[in-house]
């Protein structure tokens, strides 16, 4: 994004307005991340399917070609049972929104802030994103519960959604813009959810 430029994130993000999306993590595409530390990526996933769960921001999971990809990954099946039962699963598109079941899913939350993460960043995540912004919807894109092939590709896939419009958060950054108050009985429920998956997990 260049100076002076407004992001369409500008609109504030909350539990009520907004839904979490994780797109793709699945068990070939998990072994696919070497642009940046996978087992960060595991604990920031587990903790954004667990937020979706168990602090009912909406969660809405899919995959594609689970015959070839393999299924979700485990700690998010873990984490979002009943989401991961109701997961929307594409038969090949890159882009999840080419997929009339996927957008229709979307477009049911009712939820015009998208919280956006998957794989491959440069992919599926990309195209997905270029027609979320696209549709209307403010996107915040998670960079550490994504991950690609190459620390180059996540780079530049970063810098175009900035100039997209997107805002790139890292999943606490993402997390603590939803839940600004960690003294509400939500906000406790994912400062506990934050510290057993990724503050415990520190240099683990």
């Amino acid at each position: 994004m260049s100076f002076g430029q407004t992001s369409k994130t500008s609109t504030k993000f909350t539990p009520q307005n907004s839904a979490i999306l994780l797109i793709d993590h699945q068990k070939t595409t998990m072994d696919w991340i070497y642009s940046q530390d996978k087992k960060t990526v595991e604990n920031n996933l587990r903790m954004l399917a667990r937020i979706g769960a168990e602090v009912h921001v909406p969660l809405l999971i899919t995959t594609t070609m689970e015959e070839q990809v393999g299924l979700t990954w485990e700690g998010i099946q873990q984490a979002a049972p009943a989401q991961f039962a109701a997961r929307i699963k594409r038969g090949g598109t890159l882009n999840c929104f080419i997929d009339p079941n996927f957008k229709t899913a979307v477009k049911n939350l009712n939820r015009k802030n998208l919280i956006i993460c998957g794989l491959t960043t440069d992919i599926c995540l990309l195209h997905t994103v270029t027609s979320a912004i696209e549709l209307g919807y403010n996107v915040i894109v998670v960079a550490d519960a994504s991950g690609s092939m190459s620390t180059m590709a996540d780079e530049t896939s970063f810098d175009y959604f900035r100039q997209i419009g997107a805002t790139v958060l890292s999943a606490n950054a993402a997390v603590t813009e939803l839940f600004q108050d960690f003294s509400t009985p939500d906000g406790q429920k994912v400062m506990k959810i934050n510290l057993e998956e990724v503050v415990s997990k520190l240099g683990k």
